[in-house]
């Protein structure tokens, strides 16, 4: 996070020796002493006027207000435990920052009792009501507006908009490169992951028009002579799953991996996948300009209200209103949910064959948040396998492959990967349609770039790695 420089001037400020008052605030400097008011002010409920950007001053607002406990009276205990431990000359902003995002993350991804069942129900229902959400979570309806709102102020859970791909003509592609040189980009790959290693895997997906299929095909056949292999399968929607085993109130998320290897012991049926839906072959009936942007703003947050479309798009009440409702309505955007708990940072992929898939799906139905859909081998449509995609404790990845490969055959067909980085980013649908012409935008040479894997490697981040593909 960019650090916002704070500029106060207090002409009663006096620097404090060793022997006055708590030893650490001595050794703050001025704008991390700043921070610190800034933090009990808000706890109070005031205001504070600073000099910094807007995102940055709600930042630190949002940390403080969706805190549970005392935020300050946390941060002055640990500074003062520092400082005792002897050495500390200075205590700048930046160190004060650092600690705060440390016990802020900290603090959101321990859930509390009626949280826990509450995101396992909105994660299976998107978009519901709340009355809908304490009837299945068999909560108050008090208890289930407290969790939403907390949840939903510390960004642990967001509702989006994905797109109906089935619907629009649209395919989404998951696109597996083996020891690149060069990886695909452009507008429409919207998540890469990087799995590093002796040989790299590289896996992109993209969302591109079902109509357009083998023209894909063609430009990833011209990559396998920079790579050591390149295929492309087509990816279901899938759904996220949450589960709250490894959850302990008083010492947070982590792994019983005994727990998880005797899970893989119990097996369980193979698989039987469908194949992944087709796309249908028609067009979006001529979506209009506020189409478009209204559903770009249902993917960014499919919560939007009627009154904040009109403050994102320009766009006049009645015609926000009107079009939002047909929109959701004939399920042009579908809900999503997304889970974002900062404590659970590893990531592990998972490619399964059908057959042994069934012996694993029932242990990692346990681990925290898991994102399980099926993909299948455009080139060879018999070629079908189950991708899981989970969030774990961080340090666990490791730990839960080497279960993983003590506890399975070594004749199963999988692969089980720690994910190092990776980058996410949601295409517009205002760039990807045209409306003159009522089709997908497309256009190989402009919309399709071959970038070398260190350019790709090096954009990638260990903290922005996605969860949920679709």
């Amino acid at each position: 996070m960019t650090q916002p420089e704070i500029n106060t001037h207090s002409q009663d400020e006096t620097t404090m020796t060793e022997d006055q008052g708590p030893t650490f605030e001595s050794k703050l400097s001025p704008s991390a002493t700043a921070i610190l008011r800034v933090v009990k002010t808000f706890e109070e409920g005031g205001q504070l006027q600073v000099f910094q950007t807007d995102a940055e001053f709600e930042l630190l607002h949002t940390m403080v207000t969706s805190y549970r406990g005392s935020l300050h009276s946390l941060l002055t205990r640990r500074l003062e435990e520092v400082v005792n431990l002897g050495g500390v000359s200075i205590i700048s902003q930046r160190d004060v920052m650092s600690l705060i995002v440390n016990l802020w993350e900290d603090n959101i991804s321990r859930l509390s009792r009626t949280e826990l069942p509450f995101l396992e129900t909105a994660i299976k229902n998107p978009g519901a009501p709340l009355n809908t959400l304490a009837k299945s979570a068999g909560l108050s309806y008090a208890q289930t507006r407290r969790a939403q709102k907390r949840l939903s102020e510390s960004g642990v859970l967001r509702t989006v908009g994905m797109l109906n791909t089935h619907k629009l003509g649209l395919e989404r592609v998951i696109i597996i490169f083996e020891s690149p040189s060069l990886v695909l980009s452009g507008p429409y790959v919207q998540k890469t992951l990087m799995i590093d290693g002796y040989s790299p895997l590289v896996l992109v997906v993209a969302t591109i028009p079902h109509q357009k299929r083998s023209e894909l095909l063609d430009t990833i056949r011209s990559f396998r002579g920079s790579t050591g292999g390149a295929s492309v399968w087509a990816l279901s929607d899938g759904r996220p799953f949450f589960s709250g085993r490894y959850f302990n109130p008083n010492n947070g998320w982590n792994l019983d991996l005994l727990h998880f290897r005797l899970m893989l012991r119990k097996g369980g049926d193979p698989l039987l996948l469908a194949d992944v839906a087709t796309p249908s072959p028609h067009m979006p009936n001529r979506f209009t300009y506020a189409d478009v942007k209204i559903i770009d703003a249902l993917v960014g947050e499919y919560n939007s209200t009627g009154n904040e479309i009109v403050n994102t798009t320009g766009l006049s009440a009645s015609t926000a209103f009107r079009k939002r409702s047909q929109l959701i309505k004939n399920r042009v955007v579908l809900p999503r949910a997304r889970v974002n708990i900062p404590r659970l940072s590893d990531r592990v992929v998972c490619l399964l064959s059908p057959e042994c898939s069934g012996d694993i799906i029932t242990a990692w139905n346990h681990l925290p948040i898991t994102y399980q859909s099926r993909i299948q081998n455009i080139e060879d449509p018999s070629e079908k396998k189950v991708l899981l995609v989970s969030a774990l404790p961080a340090g666990s990845g490791r730990d839960l492959i080497e279960v993983l490969d003590d506890e399975t055959s070594k004749i199963h067909d999988y692969s089980a990967h720690v994910v190092a980085a990776g980058t996410g980013q949601s295409t517009k649908v205002a760039n990807m349609y045209d409306r003159q012409n009522d089709s997908w935008k497309w256009d190989v040479s402009k919309y399709f770039d071959a970038l070398t894997y260190s350019v790709v490697r090096s954009e990638a981040s260990p903290s922005n790695i996605p969860l949920d593909l679709a």
